[in-house]
């Protein structure tokens, strides 16, 4: 029986009567994703539970995320063959988690997350669709004062929130108006987030010299799996939000639609609003019309897998896009 909406007092209940945990969340993991992950790890550590107890299982991240605190201890499997607990982060979907078949270990699991949910898939969820990060609904939950802790809050926070200038709710603005009371440096955790490798900049002018326009303010742009080096091939290494925030600097849009070919031949498309239309909505009915093979998230951001032309698949989605304005 999946219980939705879980109250925090069951939440820590069930934290506390467990003795061993697995930590996991979705694949290509961005800050926020990563982030949540950590800050759940130096909660346990705070309240008692032994860094041996824990996993948490990360198997794959862009090099430009190793300075989140506690980076060092994610392991790219579990160690252990039985869990009290999965804890399963910032992870919208199922379809999305990445070793999916690790939560067969636990005897019970938690998801906490942000994203629309269609359907519930842990035994126990905490789910918040009107924060700005999963790090927001984390800190509401757990307090802790521990100085690792409140770093990857903040992280998870100002990345999920494109340097806090995107989806900025005033609970965003309060929190990380304590974290700065307790001793968080925010503008050097900001300063870090926007440090890009010469290949992500070199991505960056290749997305922005392809780019086009589609009626007046949708930018749409692409890059192919012939222009990713080896490593990047599984889209993993791919920085697709740093990327977009170099974008953001460079080229005024007021929708974007960047598509990733991915090792199968699909397209990953990261897609982000700066008008009152529902992004999330988008997909949905695009996804339900069958252009696109899986989508949804956020009205603000959203993300979605789709094969096809690329000329094909901009019209289609900047169609979607333009009835909603109407």
């Amino acid at each position: 029986m999946k219980e939705n909406n879980t109250s925090k007092e069951v939440v820590l209940e069930l934290i506390r009567n467990s003795n061993t945990f697995l930590i996991m969340t979705h694949r290509r993991p961005d800050g926020d994703a990563i982030s949540s992950a950590l800050a759940m790890f130096w909660y346990l550590l705070d309240i008692g539970k032994s860094k041996q107890s824990i996993d948490i299982v990360i198997p794959e991240y862009t090099k430009e995320l190793a300075f989140i605190s506690g980076i060092e201890h994610v392991k790219k499997q579990p160690a252990m063959e039985k869990y009290d607990l999965a804890i399963l982060v910032d992870c919208a979907e199922l379809r999305m988690l990445k070793g999916k078949e690790y939560m067969e270990l636990a005897d019970k699991t938690i998801c906490i997350d942000h994203h629309e949910k269609e359907k519930f898939y842990a035994d126990y969820n905490v789910v918040n669709v009107d924060v700005s990060s999963c790090t927001t609904i984390i800190f509401d939950i757990f307090h802790c004062v521990a100085p690792n802790y409140l770093n990857c809050i903040a992280t998870g926070l100002i990345s999920d929130t494109s340097l806090l200038t995107l989806n900025v709710t005033p609970e965003a603005m309060d929190i990380i108006k304590k974290l700065r009371e307790l001793g968080v440096d925010i503008d050097e955790i900001s300063k870090k987030l926007t440090t890009k490798s010469d290949r992500t900049e070199e991505l960056t002018k290749l997305v922005i010299k392809r780019g086009k326009f589609i009626n007046g303010n949708i930018f749409c742009s692409y890059l192919l799996q012939a222009d990713l080096l080896e490593d990047e091939k599984s889209l993993t290494n791919v920085n697709h939000k740093l990327i977009i925030q170099e974008l953001q600097k460079e080229v005024e849009f007021e929708t974007l639609i960047l598509l990733i070919e991915n090792e199968a031949g699909e397209f990953k498309g990261s897609l982000r609003n700066f008008s009152n239309i529902d992004l999330n909505e988008v997909c949905s009915e695009l996804l339900s019309e069958g252009k696109i093979l899986k989508g949804g998230g956020h009205s603000y951001s959203a993300g979605c897998t789709v094969v096809g032309s690329l000329n094909e698949i901009f019209e289609t989605i900047s169609d979607a896009i333009i009835r909603k304005k109407q």
